[in-house]
């Protein structure tokens, strides 16, 4: 009798292994370093508010993926949801669509590890190491932790994620016990206060949207999670909170900290975090160190999550086969691999032909318009899901309106992304996008013609705990 494991161990992760992982994914100091000057240049001093938008419309979203994930546990999130809630081909084309939007995650994050580290190095230690071999060094230590399961990515990501959130905390502290520059007050959570009125407040919204992206990570644990049904979406609203939370203390703390008649200055500063640390702490070496610290933590949970989708979809034979397969730890080794070897590749070409943090901002583009676009069809799905599977449980305000309202909210950051259209390669981004999306449609026409069998399997649970189908949504 056969007794390879062929699923992932069911029971490694608590809820709050999941939260840790989601808010890990989310990079909280990564994206308050990179993502706030974007906010602040449209929403000048009311920055706090548009970011304070941002989480409520990430609620909704993390409602929409709970009602899913309360009936599908699984590693295949958006493409089993949407399998369930729009049929097989949308659901086939979801998650491919995740696969390219999770995919870009490793690449982006290695590219700018090693050129930050290199950096650091050489300016705090006078220590000159390229950029390249560093990113190589990274990979392999994430492919090491990966390697172990998935209960030691979320205990090493807890511990970076605590040593982030701790210094950022810390300087907030520092910031609010001061004063700002003059005095603490509400005004910034003014929408008159927007630099450019609703429009300004909008824009700052939608990078504030694209700081949560990582959030929705703890659907793709559905399969290693102690009950599933429950810890899932407890971890999805913590993720939102918590970091949602601190993401609103660090808007604030940027808006007084510059002043009401510095606002001007906030909005053009490039790296305004730096004139912070460097006005109320001067520990410039601190800050960058944290943010070393928060794409490390980022790269183990953004691998951590592309890899379970890559295993599903292996599993599911629309990827080879082997791809779907697990050691006798349950731990998905070749999955893994392949996507270490992909992505740590694909980072280091791309850093020669537009350079390391070009590939950030190029991938990073990838990531948040398919992100969004992914969002956007799980709202759709659930209102199909509910009313199709379990219409004596549906509810008007949790599977209708929520996710309407999610739905059209979302419509901004896509508008924010394309008009105008980017220049260089953030438009090769977009194109590449779509150019994804019409081979992903051909490889779908290929399948239902010559493999009927992998399109009538389409979304299975693959799940060990009993069945709670009928339980309370």
């Amino acid at each position: 009798m056969d007794s390879t494991p062929r699923g992932l161990k069911s029971g490694a992760l608590s809820a709050v292994g999941a939260a840790v992982i989601s808010m890990a994914f989310m990079g909280p100091a990564t994206s308050v370093f990179f993502n706030t000057p974007l906010a602040a240049a449209a929403a000048g001093y009311a920055l706090p508010l548009a970011i304070l938008l941002a989480m409520l419309v990430c609620l909704l979203v993390a409602s929409v993926i709970a009602s899913f994930a309360r009936k599908l546990p699984t590693a295949g999130f958006a493409y089993t949801f949407n399998t369930h809630g729009l049929g097989r081909r949308g659901g086939f084309l979801s998650g491919w669509l995740l696969v390219l939007a999770y995919g870009m995650v490793g690449p982006m994050l290695l590219a700018a590890i090693g050129s930050f580290t290199a950096d650091f190095l050489a300016q705090y230690l006078s220590l000159t190491v390229p950029w390249w071999i560093l990113t190589i060094a990274f990979s392999a230590i994430i492919w090491g932790i990966s390697a172990l399961g998935v209960s030691q990515s979320a205990k090493t990501a807890l511990i970076f994620l605590v040593l982030e959130l701790g210094v950022l905390l810390a300087l907030f502290g520092v910031i609010f016990g001061k004063g700002g520059a003059e005095g603490l007050s509400l005004a910034p959570f003014d929408p008159a206060e927007s630099a450019g009125g609703l429009g300004g407040l909008g824009k700052g919204m939608l990078w504030g949207i694209l700081m949560f992206i990582g959030f929705e990570s703890a659907g793709t644990l559905g399969e290693e999670a102690r009950s599933a049904r429950r810890a899932i979406p407890i971890a999805l609203f913590t993720a939102v909170l918590a970091i949602g939370a601190f993401y609103s203390l660090s808007g604030y703390a940027a808006s007084v900290g510059f002043g009401r008649s510095g606002a001007q200055a906030l909005a053009a500063d490039p790296a305004p975090w730096n004139t912070l640390m460097n006005k109320f702490w001067g520990v410039g070496w601190l800050l960058a160190l944290t943010v070393l610290n928060s794409q490390f933590a980022n790269l183990i949970s953004g691998v951590t999550a592309m890899v379970r989708v890559v295993f599903a979809m292996g599993r599911e034979g629309f990827f080879p086969r082997r791809l779907g397969t697990v050691d006798h730890r349950h731990v998905p080794q070749a999955a893994i691999a392949a996507y270490m070897l992909f992505a740590t590749a694909f980072a280091l070409v791309a850093g020669v032909w537009i350079g390391p943090l070009g590939v950030y901002g190029f991938a990073g583009t990838i990531v948040g318009v398919a992100m969004v676009v992914i969002y956007i069809l799980m709202s759709i799905a659930l209102i199909r899901f509910y009313r199709g599977e379990h219409r004596a449980e549906f509810s008007a305000l949790k599977h209708g309106v929520i996710p309407g309202v999610a739905a059209l909210l979302l419509l901004l950051p896509i508008y924010g992304q394309l008009v105008p259209l980017p220049e260089g390669p953030n438009r090769i981004a977009l194109f590449l996008i779509v150019a994804w999306v019409l081979g992903g449609v051909a490889y779908l026409v290929r399948i239902e013609r010559d493999r009927p069998e992998l399109f009538t399997a389409m979304g299975r649970v693959w799940a060990e705990e009993p069945d709670l189908a009928g339980s309370k949504p």
